[in-house]
């Protein structure tokens, strides 16, 4: 099997910048795809520079190209330098006026949107073809990650021959953030105008990738048919969905067992296997313990980020009334929009008191980890998002045998199945509401309370193969459709 060269770009890279899913799946995919023959590599932004903290946990790193770009009524002025501690390469780009701030989608220091935003990912993708014009490093094929990657099949149809013809793959892992980009920032770019990706002055970046990359998948074959099918699932792009066809496909994503085990995580207290899980209520213990939580009651948390798409509002609504009607405690971890934040910790301050003491733990921060913890001691898991492209917290908790509560939707679908007394791996509910998220919590406690079907419940959920392997061939499979051009390419920018 010949060796094909396929260079990612994302925004984020676990663990050099993390901020969710994406950065996961861009720190364990290219890996997991030298086991079918593609010789992987990545690149995104130096955020920080190269004295930075991303360059420490990347470090060491070596500088490989000096380049220019026009942009605008000047240059964009840039540096690549390579890391090999993730055993693929990964290369930075480092451009201080825009990546200078360690801050990935906000600014580190107040969490506020950068001011110069809507350029920066942009000038990123310019950065990046210029770079490959300069014929270092060679590849076959690009595999573009979500928005801040989305704008490459155009921009390639004018930039270097060298470039223009290289075939794109593009997977949105949501389709919430589609890259909106105001025609002054395009104007910047001295390309003709954007022509029907272009609506009320700004060029939807998302739209672009859709319909022109050779081939688009999503991280999970439920999302892929809602994407489809479901214009608000699609933010308004299901028309163009649609039209992919064949190109569209659904891969789920994996996790990576090396990160993800409770017999090996150096985050958890005390480790456990399968086959013996007296480790998991010892670190049960030890985070009701440090949460000042109550150890003897059922343990159920949420980790994840704050926002609307997370299915914030009825998670609250739903905390709220399992506090108040059963016996369970809750701890929460999170940060994201800031009104969802004041959300938790206004209900934090609500069940203070009056009884409600050892109830409930709110941690409004990033904290990996207490996350890992979190996944290990809690006795069962909430995943109520309104929408959900794969999910990944689902398949952690499973993995460190804690059952997941989810809303069926997108990769939730896919990844949990409900228990029926015997098989199954979790507890899913189809209304998009605090009661149905209740009840499931309540069929949840109560086989938890059969002491012999819950251990038998885990012991499904830890058997489930949630590898890469599996995500790797599907990948490596189309790469080769596509470089072969079995599968038809996207329509003309005209």
């Amino acid at each position: 099997m010949s060796s094909l060269r396929v260079l990612h770009l994302a925004a984020e890279c676990a663990p050099f910048a993390k901020v969710g899913g994406l950065g996961d799946v861009a720190g364990a995919l290219p890996a997991a795809l030298a086991d079918e023959g593609v010789e992987a590599s990545l690149v995104m932004p130096l955020y920080g520079g190269p004295d930075g903290a991303v360059a420490g946990r990347a470090g060491p790193l070596v500088r490989v190209l000096n380049g220019s770009v026009p942009f605008g009524d000047g240059f964009l002025e840039y540096a690549v330098w390579r890391s090999d501690a993730l055993g693929f390469p990964v290369y930075l780009v480092d451009e201080p006026t825009l990546f200078g701030d360690a801050g990935v989608y906000f600014r580190s220091a107040e969490g506020l949107p950068f001011a110069n935003g809507d350029e920066r990912f942009v000038a990123f993708q310019l950065a990046v073809l210029d770079w490959l014009a300069s014929g270092a490093p060679e590849v076959d094929l690009l595999h573009l990650h979500d928005n801040h990657a989305a704008l490459v099949p155009l921009l390639q149809r004018h930039a270097d021959a060298s470039v223009r013809d290289l075939p794109t793959v593009f997977t949105v892992h949501s389709a919430d953030h589609q890259g909106e980009v105001p025609a002054d920032v395009w104007a910047r770019l001295g390309l003709p105008d954007a022509g029907r990706f272009a609506a009320d002055g700004e060029v939807n970046a998302m739209r672009v990738a859709v319909e022109m990359a050779g081939a688009v998948t999503t991280v999970s074959p439920a999302y892929a048919a809602e994407l489809a099918t479901d214009d608000a699932v699609a933010h308004g792009l299901a028309e163009s969905f649609r039209a992919a066809g064949p190109r569209l496909v659904g891969v789920l994503n994996g996790i990576d067992p090396a990160v993800w085990n409770p017999e090996t995580d150096e985050h958890l207290p005390h480790t456990y296997s399968t086959s013996d899980l007296a480790g998991k209520a010892a670190t049960k213990a030890a985070v009701c313990a440090e949460l000042n939580l109550d150890a003897a009651r059922p343990l159920v948390a949420f980790v994840g980020r704050l926002m609307p798409e997370k299915g914030v509002e009825i998670l609250l609504e739903g905390v709220d009334t399992l506090v108040r009607t059963t016996d369970v405690s809750v701890a929460l971890l999170g940060t994201g929009d800031p009104e969802h934040e004041a959300g938790v910790r206004g209900l934090a301050g609500m069940l203070t008191g009056d009884g409600f003491d050892g109830r409930l733990a709110a941690v409004v921060a990033f904290d990996e980890g207490l996350a890992h913890r979190l996944y290990a001691a809690a006795d069962v898991f909430l995943m109520p998002s309104r929408s959900e492209p794969c999910g990944l917290g689902q398949m952690y908790a499973m993995a460190y045998g804690t059952p997941p509560v989810v809303h069926a939707v997108g990769g939730l679908r896919d990844t949990v199945r409900a228990w029926d007394g015997y098989a199954g791996t979790g507890f899913c509910f189809d209304d998009f509401s605090s009661e149905a998220l209740v009840a499931a919590v309540h069929a949840a406690l109560a086989v938890y309370t059969d002491g012999a079907a819950w251990r038998r419940l885990q012991q499904n959920a830890m058997a489930a193969d949630f590898s890469w392997a599996a995500s790797a061939r599907a990948y490596a499979a189309l790469y080769r459709r596509v470089a072969a051009g079995e599968v038809s390419g996207g329509v003309d920018a005209r």
